[in-house]
């Protein structure tokens, strides 16, 4: 099976090359205005700074798991590619909606509710392929390295039922109003950095 430092390369590369491509998602308008950069591209900018902040702390998360593991197993590394898959696809949505919502035009609110739905349920998908990653290292490694990830803070939201509920309610206000799904992004990621610090209880 894989080391632990080829997975853990892998990973770094896959993350590296998604915070490229959202980088060069840019629009750059051809005049000097700084309004005419905003207006091409502010919701754009927004879903950036939410995809590269969620990109970072899912890294950061994963990298914890991954530097205290003792063995990589076939479990843990589907559940991996699973889990990178999702993250994968989430700037790509990001990008999406980012596209789709003018805020100049009714703050958003007559933007298309696809792009916006599909972001949200990649979150939503996201958080489940983190859990079964988390199991996989609970499940594959000693009890004491078990009991280090256990204790993670964003595992123990992710686990609890009434974070489905959350996400639920998170999509029934994005369609809606598809801009909530950036509201709602923001405040879990405000909320993931700072407890993200993965310190044995």
């Amino acid at each position: 099976m894989v080391s632990k430092s080829r997975l853990g390369g892998f990973v770094d590369g896959i993350v590296a090359v998604v915070m490229t491509i959202m980088l060069l998602e840019f629009r750059i308008p051809e005049s000097g205005l700084l309004i005419d950069f905003l207006r091409n591209n502010l919701v754009y900018m927004i879903a950036y700074i939410l995809s590269f902040i969620y990109v970072t702390t899912s890294w950061f998360n994963q990298q914890y798991m991954l530097t205290n593991a003792e063995r990589v197993t076939r479990r843990i590394y589907v559940s991996t590619m699973l889990w990178i898959l999702s993250l994968s696809l989430l700037p790509v949505l990001a990008a999406w909606t980012g596209r789709t919502i003018d805020l100049f035009d009714h703050l958003g609110s007559t933007a298309p509710k696809t792009p916006a739905l599909l972001f949200m349920a990649m979150i939503g998908l996201w958080g489940l392929a983190y859990v079964q990653m988390s199991k996989a290292y609970i499940l594959d490694n000693p009890p004491h390295v078990a009991e280090k990830i256990k204790a993670m803070e964003v595992l123990h939201v992710l686990n609890h039922p009434i974070w489905i509920l959350v996400i639920f309610l998170a999509m029934v206000a994005t369609y809606f109003y598809p801009p909530f799904v950036l509201i709602y992004t923001a405040g879990e990621m405000i909320w993931s950095m700072l407890h993200s610090k993965n310190e044995q209880r």
